[in-house]
């Protein structure tokens, strides 16, 4: 290799560190002023703001994967969601290159070879294959926000579980967090679409495979029911809030739930969040799973017709505004990385996985992520109690969180809303429209921070002038105080 090649590999690589944040800010932890969020070590604030890759370490090759992963990266995500030992393949799970996660489908035999090199075959091994997905990430800045196993395996529903006894569970989050110990940008997700006790004993073994996990990236191997998680990131997927069963645990760092794909309208989105936001030494929450774009409404049913960018939109909204530390975006195809070569694990899909990455509710996602980050995320607080009229329920519902001296208040079908001034600091008030299909801010004017004030959301566009109201007429009303 000349000397010229490896100057560009070195500079390239040394360009990775430099924008790799758990380098610049320190790990990720609760925020010390304000427990309802994550931040750095160093008190830089943190919105999870992720998409959804369940498949991407069991379906794609190393070129696949970092080309999603880039994608994803260019296009403003900051954490993929994906698992290790896959919901399906359930008779001999293997990856791309037909690599077995364990030896004769035995979870207590990790089948590990000699060797890493892909381009030799016999070398690269399926656990090779987790790391280069993990790797490339931290390469691009990127979260891997990582379950070790689909909870199916745990908490079965279709079939066996592989996982039984507190000591597999423990073992098996041990031998995946040592192998991977080295990397800074692992954040541990347990669970996946299954409530902890829906099993006998479930919420035990889950316990057991976060104290592995605690227990190997601190070098330690002691399954006593004791661990350090200072070092570790950890959540629970599930369709309700991890808070209902592990909210006094020592392991879980924050709350995950899924307001999930079963209506076009579902309140969830919001409800989850602020129960969470209203517990007693409360953690972070996350909405891990909402409506993924493209995929049928209510599970399947073609005839309720496909959730848009517009359902994408509503839930993000709706739960960031609710008090939500993050939001992960899903699209349909693209999580279970279906394309002409590989048919659909779950359901009808509409496009490939490949023309899905341009879908246009992962570029509205992006948008809400500048206008948060835009404005100061320390003291946030959902406040409802701003919206003194227009509110509304169901797919109407108006909501409102507010900093010190802004706020935001999300209008998802264009009815007029009347706001209580006063609330955020400043004399004056600055108010615009912000359009979340697009980006661009409309302006109202200016006015005195007192007494209250309505609001009649823009025209969706020139060209319709006319139409104000109604499902897509979604915009955000951002008032600044000075």
């Amino acid at each position: 290799m000349n000397r010229f090649i490896l100057i560009l590999i070195f500079t390239s690589l040394q360009a990775g560190l430099l924008s790799q944040p758990w380098i610049e800010h320190g790990g990720l932890i609760v925020d010390k002023s304000n427990p309802h969020y994550i931040s750095y070590e160093d008190g830089t604030p943190f919105l999870w703001f992720g998409d959804t890759g369940w498949e991407m370490i069991n379906r794609l090759s190393r070129e696949e994967i970092k080309y999603y992963l880039e994608d994803r990266r260019a296009k403003g995500f900051n954490v993929i969601q994906t698992v290790i030992l896959s919901e399906f393949n359930k008779i001999n799970p293997v990856n791309y290159y037909g690599d077995s996660i364990f030896l004769k489908n035995d979870p207590c035999r990790p089948a590990v070879t000699p060797g890493s090199d892909p381009m030799i075959s016999e070398e690269y091994d399926f656990w090779d294959h987790v790391e280069f997905a993990v790797s490339t990430a931290a390469l691009k800045g990127l979260y891997i926000a990582l379950l070790p196993t689909w909870g199916e395996w745990v908490i079965p529903r279709e079939g066996r579980a592989k996982f039984n006894t507190p000591k597999e569970a423990y073992n098996y989050g041990w031998f995946v967090a040592d192998r991977l110990k080295g990397y800074k940008n692992i954040i541990w997700i347990l669970g996946g679409d299954r409530h902890p006790d829906e099993r006998k004993g479930g919420t035990d073994l889950w316990r057991s495979m976060a104290e592995g996990i605690a227990d190997a990236t601190n070098s330690v191997k002691s399954s006593d029911g004791r661990a350090d998680y200072t070092t570790t990131l950890m959540s629970y997927h599930s369709y309700s809030s991890s808070s209902e069963w592990f909210h006094a645990d020592p392991w879980i760092d924050f709350h995950m739930w899924g307001s999930y794909h079963a209506d076009y309208y579902i309140p969830r989105a919001w409800q989850l969040a602020t129960s969470d936001w209203n517990l007693n030494n409360p953690k972070p929450t996350i909405n891990g799973e909402p409506n993924y774009e493209d995929h049928p409404v209510n599970y399947g049913i073609e005839s309720n017709g496909f959730f848009t960018a517009t359902d994408v939109r509503m839930a993000a909204y709706w739960s960031m505004f609710s008090g939500c530390a993050g939001i992960t975006y899903g699209a349909h195809a693209v999580w279970q990385f279906t394309d002409h070569s590989r048919p659909p694990y779950n359901k009808i899909t509409l496009k490939t996985w490949q023309e899905s990455i341009d879908l246009p509710g992962a570029l509205d996602i992006i948008l809400l992520k500048k206008l948060m980050e835009s404005y100061p995320i320390k003291g946030l607080i959902p406040d409802q109690t701003m919206i003194i009229s227009g509110q509304g329920i169901a797919s109407n519902y108006v909501c409102a969180i507010r900093g010190e001296s802004h706020a935001f208040i999300y209008v998802p079908t264009g009815s007029d809303i009347t706001v209580k001034m006063g609330v955020i600091a400043g004399s004056m008030i600055d108010a615009s429209w912000f359009n979340p299909r697009n980006g661009e801010f409309n302006p109202v004017g200016k006015f005195e921070n007192t007494g209250i004030k309505k609001f009649s959301v823009p025209e969706v566009s020139k060209e319709l002038s006319w139409l104000r109201t109604g499902r897509g007429c979604d915009w955000v009303l951002v008032l600044k105080g000075s």
